[in-house]
């Protein structure tokens, strides 16, 4: 009995831990007056808690506010470069590394490029040197490291932590944490790249202030991240969001899943970069773009200098896109959708066309009402929203 009494005292110290965090976080400085009125706690207790937490380094106190009569109180914000979370996007092509403050202030990003078809344990061995890397050259203790956050393009178990299938990577079924859990020696913490990429909205993004949203982010798949009532909604299994597979065109292109006609056979990079090849080998020669199979960047580059087939074939592939946000606006009725990772490269391009599809497809209530954007981290989003993870553990989230 008195074991469970510790247990329950220690859990509830942690949650209002958690809610002191998040009110200074939100508010950006509070007294402790002002926690005490705020979260209902005494201010006998408000005191031990923010006590423990200048100890423990999380906060500290930044001067004195303005009076409402008496004493000035002395103010209390969260302490910058105290603690720190690493983030990593492992991609089909390309590996994303963030290391963040528990203010979400960006201390160091770089990315590494790598052949497709990169081993699990190939992939952890990068982690793990680049972790070493960045720590040696940012001089950071291990210790305050408060976790890392991996972020996968596939389909995540939450109640293992193993991922089940990331088709880009020909990983299935691979307990990912337990095996990066052992080689970094913190807690690790797996997750989609959209979800990822949608925490990130919510967390230091355009999304800080809504609770109903989705991140869609555009790659070689295409996956979303959907917020509901402010958090994560992932759906009966953990799949939701998994909107590269809508189907969009009835008999369409075959799909890597088996079916035909999914959105990503028209609108992910991979295929459009397919698209305008077939069109190359074909016979279609332009001036503006040079010979030879073409890569992703110079198609975005030769739409932008004006070469009609690229144009064309990004103009479709967004078109094909504002049906699949047509869809999420019909079926969720979200605040904003934002679109996020290479769709960035070319938006501009392309924006009115998805946006004119929209309006055509979706209902026009809630349309009207929607705000679709861009997002402002372009390819580091789903690598900065795994480094948030950790670093939203401590303010309860």
């Amino acid at each position: 009995m008195t074991k469970s009494l510790t247990g329950n005292n220690q859990y509830l110290k942690e949650l209002n831990q958690a809610a002191v965090m998040e009110l200074i976080r939100q508010k950006g400085r509070l007294s402790r007056k002002e926690l005490s009125d705020l979260t209902g706690l005494s201010p006998t207790a408000c005191g031990s808690i923010t006590r423990q937490l200048i100890q423990d380094g999380f906060l500290y106190e930044t001067g004195q506010g303005e009076s409402t009569g008496g004493r000035k109180p002395v103010m209390l914000e969260i302490r910058p470069n105290s603690y720190y979370a690493a983030g990593f996007d492992i991609g089909m092509e390309e590996l994303q590394m963030v290391v963040a403050d528990i203010t979400g202030k960006i201390l160091y990003h770089r990315n590494l490029e790598y052949t497709s078809g990169i081993s699990v344990e190939k992939a952890m061995d990068l982690v793990y040197d680049e972790l070493l890397v960045i720590s040696e050259e940012l001089g950071l203790s291990r210790e305050r490291f408060l976790g890392c956050g991996l972020s996968i393009p596939g389909l995540v178990d939450r109640g293992t932590n193993q991922v089940i299938m990331a088709p880009n990577l020909s990983w299935n079924h691979v307990d990912l944490k337990a095996k990066a859990s052992d080689i970094l020696k913190m807690p690790v913490y797996i997750e989609n790249e959209a979800m990822c990429s949608a925490i990130c909205e919510n967390w230091i993004g355009k999304c800080r202030n809504v609770d109903n949203f989705v991140c869609i982010n555009v790659e070689s798949g295409i996956g979303a991240g959907i917020f509901i009532g402010g958090t994560i909604y992932r759906g009966f299994s953990g799949s939701a969001g998994e909107i590269g597979h809508l189907i969009v065109q009835e008999n369409g292109r075959l799909c890597g899943c088996g079916n035909h006609g999914c959105l990503e056979t028209y609108a992910s990079t991979r295929y459009m970069l397919l698209e305008v090849n077939n069109r190359l080998n074909n016979g279609y020669s332009p001036k503006s773009i040079p010979k030879g199979t073409m890569r992703w960047d110079k198609i975005v580059e030769a739409a932008g200098k004006g070469d009609a087939l690229c144009a064309e074939v990004l103009h479709q592939g967004a078109k094909f896109l504002g049906y699949a946000v047509a869809f999420l606006i019909n079926t969720l009725n979200p605040e904003a959708i934002v679109l996020g990772k290479c769709f960035t490269q070319y938006a501009p391009m392309v924006m009115d066309t998805l946006t004119k599809t929209v309006k055509e497809k979706a209902l026009h209530y809630p349309a009207a009402r929607a705000r679709i954007m861009t997002s402002e981290f372009g390819m580091s989003s789903s690598a900065l929203g795994a480094a948030m993870i950790p670093i939203r553990k401590i303010f309860g989230k």
